[in-house]
């Protein structure tokens, strides 16, 4: 068995333990042996008969804005960032990545992949920002994953959701890149006669980071599509809309292209919004038969709502996929340091026991002050209040490694894709959260979270181990603990 955990420090300005491995004489505790009555501790009980979902990625979004801040960074330190974040070997080992469709909130600056005026067929699509600015990071990080030489050649790949925050301009109601325009506040939808248009914008997309090499794992049809506003792109999409562009578009666009394979995803969106309370969209959108069939599950945010919610869709429709495709941190969330580690690693672990076959938190990288992020500025005045898994400052270069990073790779550096989480019981646990996997390499691991300001005890089939306190701990190579004599 090995452990290894994090904790903040006293002041609470850092992490005083930040994946640190822990010899087994310092947190394996010897049984009584007295003949005493046995003090009741809490427990968890791993249950390795009953698996339930694969996991197919931890990570987060190579954003433009993190694009920006990691491609300024001198060679060796761009290499050295970049093999720790994706290496299995030698790093965290990311295995999957968001990536948005064209501008996001978080970019240096406002760009596009077509004319502004109206091109139905396209003719002016021209994906070269995209090449400029993300491609080469994504080649680089695909290159590192592949380096890695994992026991299963087929998680060498660095999995992808592609994610439009908006249809280009002239495709939307509004005719404007903005969910609502400045002002009058109109919507901005995807016009039904530009369906097509768009299928075929998102497929040459796929494709054209398809024949560079990386694999696109699924597409979601827009971000957040309940929060259309006049801040950033963004574009609004009811669940009848989704589900007749999904059917009657996107699917068989893709299909024309040879993109069977990649995954549409719907929603992508928190687990409640204002209109869709508790899964509503999804529920909706899944009434059409022809858009469950074209769809390979939903896609969720943690912003607003309970993540039980994924919990009472998979219910109903077991054999729909679920992920969770974007988390930030931020000063409007947990802080840094021991907030953020303790509250967001045990909203990752709920995620996790409801059915989320991967967790995607947001920015990879951003600056002090939460940029680069052009569209607060413009629209806010105002810099951004999110925080990346990294901290780049601009200036010195310096790299700060945040609460956020460690919660991410407490799991992605010993859970891989084709891993699977397993049933568990926690017993006597208030303030512990635990989620369990048997990885892809047939062991048995376990993320724990402990809340109390103290040390605790957890027992583990027939091991007893000491938990530091306000810490996330990941527990490995449990398999001979937990064997039935």
């Amino acid at each position: 068995m090995r452990m290894f955990t994090s904790y903040a420090n006293g002041d609470d300005t850092a992490l005083a333990a930040a994946l640190h491995a822990v010899p087994p004489s310092e947190f394996l505790l010897p049984d009584a042996g007295d003949g005493s009555l046995p003090t009741i501790n809490p427990s968890l009980t791993i249950d390795t008969a009953h698996p339930r979902q694969r996991i197919d990625g931890f990570g987060a979004s190579l954003t433009q804005a993190s694009a920006a801040l990691i491609s300024r960074l001198p060679a060796a330190t761009r290499r050295a960032v970049m093999t720790e974040l994706f290496s299995v070997r030698d790093g965290i080992g990311i295995s999957m990545l968001r990536q948005p469709i064209g501008p996001s909130d978080h970019v240096t600056g406002p760009y596009r992949f077509t004319r502004r005026r109206a091109d139905p067929r396209l003719e002016s699509l021209d994906f070269s920002p995209e090449s400029r600015m993300i491609i080469p990071l994504l080649t680089q990080a695909q290159s590192i994953r592949a380096h890695s030489r994992l026991a299963d050649p087929a998680a060498d790949s660095l999995n992808i959701i592609a994610s439009s925050w908006s249809a280009p301009a002239w495709m939307k109601t509004n005719r404007c890149i903005l969910g609502k325009r400045p002002f009058t506040q109109m919507t901005g939808y995807l016009r039904p006669s530009m369906y097509a248009a768009y299928a075929e914008y998102l497929a040459r997309f796929i494709t054209h980071y398809r024949d560079a090499g990386l694999h696109v794992f699924g597409v979601t049809p827009t971000n957040e599509p309940d929060y259309p506003q006049s801040r950033w792109p963004s574009m609004a999409m009811t669940p009848a809309h989704q589900a007749r562009f999904i059917a009657d578009f996107l699917a068989p666009c893709l299909r024309a292209h040879g993109l069977g394979d990649v995954r549409v995803l719907c929603w992508d969106h928190n687990y409640s919004t204002d209109h869709y309370p508790d899964g509503r969209f999804v529920r909706e959108l899944y009434a059409w038969p022809r858009a469950l069939r074209a769809v390979a599950g939903s896609a969720w945010h943690y912003y607003g709502g309970a993540s039980r919610t994924m919990s009472d869709i998979h219910r109903i429709w077991p054999d729909k996929g679920i992920w969770v495709t974007e988390a930030s941190g931020g000063d409007w969330g947990p802080r840094n340091w021991d907030a953020a580690l303790v509250q967001t690693s045990a909203r990752v672990i709920a995620m996790l026991n409801n059915w989320a076959q991967s967790v995607v938190l947001w920015n990879i990288a951003l600056d002090g002050r939460g940029g680069p992020d052009y569209y607060y500025l413009r629209h806010d005045h105002r810099h951004s209040s999110n925080r990346g898994l990294l901290t780049i400052d601009a200036r010195t270069r310096t790299i700060t490694r945040n609460a956020d990073y460690y919660v991410l790779a407490h799991c992605s550096r010993f859970v891989q894709p084709g891993s699977v989480v397993l049933e568990h019981r926690l017993e006597h646990a208030d303030g512990l959260h635990a989620v369990a996997f048997r990885t892809a390499d047939g062991s048995i691991a376990a993320v724990v979270t402990n809340e109390h300001s103290s040390p605790t005890k957890l027992r583990i089939g027939s091991a007893t181990v000491q938990l530091p306190p306000r810490s996330l701990t990941t527990l490995t190579d449990l398999q001979d603990a937990i064997r039935t004599p």
